[in-house]
């Protein structure tokens, strides 16, 4: 410290406004002027970007996180959406023809289940997903005629 005190002896700010802590932060150079010349820029620069550089990493790594996570979503409800239609078209006669359906909505609702906790969706948003799932059977179930719904 005292090697750095006795550097800058004799040598002044040459701005004209004074230098405030939000200048210093944003990337302004402070400039040393020596009484006798003008010195070179001198080695006192805060630079804020690394901080703006590292938030844009950290972002795009969790936009593919979450882009891969809902991804996963859609793609494990569309295949329990198609089983349901698939058998909902060939007329299935027992609720048992169900099982591989239900095995997928399960896998799709665990799905769902890990991106709420996980921050990728919100709570109602998964909770909006796993009822429409359980609408689609029931209502397919309903049409098939094996299932009664209860008023």
């Amino acid at each position: 410290m005292a090697s750095l005190c006795t550097a800058f002896q004799g040598m002044s700010v040459r701005n004209q406004a004074p230098l405030s802590a939000r200048a210093a932060v944003r990337g302004t150079s402070v400039v040393a002027v020596s009484r006798a010349r003008v010195a070179t820029p001198v080695g006192f620069f805060v630079d804020a970007a690394q901080n703006s550089l590292k938030r844009q990493r950290t972002s795009e790594k969790a936009r593919l996180y979450n882009k891969a996570k809902k991804s996963e979503i859609f793609t494990r409800s569309k295949k329990a959406f198609v089983e349901i239609d698939m058998l909902t078209k060939a007329g299935t006669s027992s609720e048992a023809d169900f099982a591989n359906a239900e095995k997928l909505i399960g896998e799709a609702m665990g799905a769902i289940d890990k991106a709420v906790v996980k921050g990728v969706l919100h709570k109602n948003t998964g909770d909006r997903r796993k009822s429409k799932l359980c609408r689609y059977k029931t209502r397919s179930l309903i049409k098939l005629g094996l299932y009664e719904a209860s008023s």
